[in-house]
């Protein structure tokens, strides 16, 4: 029997959940087979509640959004699939057989969210002409769903490259704070090949006084600071957001980094004002996906939009 396809729920309430994940475990033969899991780092797909605050922002963040489908009044334009309520388990189901077979069929796909350097606004306009040609051509195969889903991704990349002429140096500076300081020196490891500088700080006084002298891009908190710390990093997420000015226009980027991997852990940090979350140990594709998202890239590749 083929392995399941591991599928994320995330948000909802008791009864939403357990009929999404009974519906999938109450049909083992079914082909595909979905089997839900808790860390949706380890998901394949998520199927998320748009209508809960910070879980839209949560998966953006994450670079997930193509990957899920939202059910909700309204679903991002970046969707994997998007449905309404009421729930209908049947309709989740064939929701996620079309993005399996998508990403199965990667030339009938939508445009990728990562393009080359070397795009322009030019470009996107010409892309965004040539989809409306195509949408208007009788003689296209291509169907109207899948040139709506490209051109909802050309949004999207068009949308990263104008980030990115917008962006600020600043972002290239991350504060770290972790009372471990083994792992403050793992994760300034992986940032330096991204090109950026770091500063320390081991517990929430420190981190506080940091944050109040140097303008950083990117904040980097553990959800426990430890003994020493008269706040914990939720606490400290939320100092960051609400009380740091902008500098240039933008405030700094935060990301919770927790060694707990539940969804409502995940929810937590972005109602305590995070833009990211990442579990330990370091899951390195996800940091990837989330710094890639915000225009940087490995030392010696491209940056991507």
């Amino acid at each position: 029997m083929n392995e399941p396809i591991r599928v994320a729920v995330l948000g909802f309430s008791a009864f939403e959940r357990n009929a999404i994940t009974s519906h999938f475990n109450l049909n083992p033969r079914r082909s595909p087979r979905y089997q839900t899991v808790l860390d949706a780092d380890a998901a394949q797909f998520i199927v998320a509640d748009a209508d809960q605050a910070g879980v839209v922002s949560l998966l953006r963040n994450l670079g997930r959004t193509g990957e899920a489908v939202f059910i909700g009044a309204h679903g991002p334009p970046d969707a994997g699939a998007w449905m309404m309520r009421p729930i209908s388990p049947d309709h989740v189901a064939r929701e996620l057989d079309g993005l399996l077979a998508q990403r199965d069929t990667p030339g009938s796909g939508p445009l990728p969210l990562s393009l080359p350097s070397g795009y322009s606004h030019e470009m996107f306009d010409a892309l965004d002409r040539s989809l409306a040609r195509r949408a208007d051509d009788a003689s296209d195969a291509s169907s109207p769903a899948m040139l709506h889903q490209q051109r909802r991704h050309l949004a999207e990349a068009r949308r990263r490259l104008r980030a990115a002429e917008l962006r600020p140096q600043l972002l290239r500076r991350a504060l770290l704070v972790d009372d471990s300081e083994i792992a403050l020196h793992f994760l300034r490891r992986q940032l330096e090949q991204y090109g950026l500088d770091t500063d320390f700080a081991r517990h929430s006084d420190r981190a506080i006084d940091l944050l109040s002298e140097q303008a950083y891009g990117l904040v980097f908190i553990d959800v426990d600071l430890g003994e020493h710390s008269t706040i914990d990093g939720l606490a400290l997420c939320q100092y960051a957001r609400h009380n740091l000015p902008a500098t240039g226009g933008q405030r700094p980027l935060v990301v919770m980094v927790s060694a707990f991997h539940d969804p409502v852990d995940h929810v937590r940090g972005t109602l305590a004002g995070a833009d990211a979350y990442l579990g330990k140990p370091l899951d390195f594709g996800a940091l990837d996906r989330l710094l890639q998202a915000q225009g940087f890239s490995r030392l010696g590749q491209p940056a991507s939009m």
